[in-house]
């Protein structure tokens, strides 16, 4: 994610988390802003830390990352951990990689009874977004591929007096296609720069990860 696409996600996780605990609370003073602020980045953290050892990583680093997070999933099946391997499965830049199965099992988290504190489920719920849309956006991608290649077949067995049109209407779909695909590869710059950005904005006293 670009900065100001990564500043705009946690601040709405943030924001959501707010409101969700203080819906009336009155304004608070700028020092406690700002201690509220850094507590809720040390929340947050846990989540994050994985992804910037996957992006820092090669594949056979980001694979056993990402396992090693599945199996703690799998025996020590609480809220956090099962949240931090979701969002590790869907964050794109691994071969891994799947946003339709992440947006399921955070869907499935916070359909359910979970001790997560409002910062994460804030983090959960603009990660569900996220994964949601780049789903969305293969799906689309997949569909696009698809109708392409039965129109280039549909193409070979016409003849030459439909070949004009077929290759105006094959070049707008490849036209297509290639914004699509770069919309997709946006996400995962976004996604990118919202770990490093994290990574360098991170309080040095953290508590561990629960």
């Amino acid at each position: 994610m670009a900065p100001r696409a990564l500043g705009a996600l946690l601040a709405g996780a943030c924001l959501a988390a707010g409101c969700a605990a203080h819906p009336k609370a009155p304004a608070a003073s700028p020092t406690a802003g700002v201690a509220h602020a850094a507590t809720q980045a040390a929340d947050l953290a846990p989540y994050l830390e994985p992804l910037a050892r996957m992006a820092a990583g090669d594949g056979t680093q980001q694979a056993a990352e990402l396992a090693a997070l599945l199996v703690r999933s799998q025996e020590a099946p609480t809220a956090a951990n099962r949240l931090r391997y979701a969002i590790a499965l869907g964050a794109a830049g691994h071969s891994g990689s799947n946003p339709q199965e992440a947006q399921r099992l955070i869907d499935s988290l916070l359909a359910g009874p979970n001790d997560l504190r409002p910062g994460e489920a804030g983090l959960a719920r603009a990660f569900q977004q996220e994964f949601g849309a780049r789903a969305a956006l293969h799906a689309e991608i997949a569909r696009q591929r698809e109708d392409l290649e039965h129109r280039l077949q549909a193409a070979d067995a016409d003849d030459d007096k439909r070949y004009a049109s077929l290759a105006a209407e094959n070049a707008r779909l490849r036209k297509a296609l290639a914004e699509a695909e770069r919309k997709l590869e946006a996400v995962a710059e976004m996604e990118r720069a919202l770990i490093e950005q994290n990574g360098a904005s991170q309080p040095n006293d953290r508590p561990p990860p629960r």
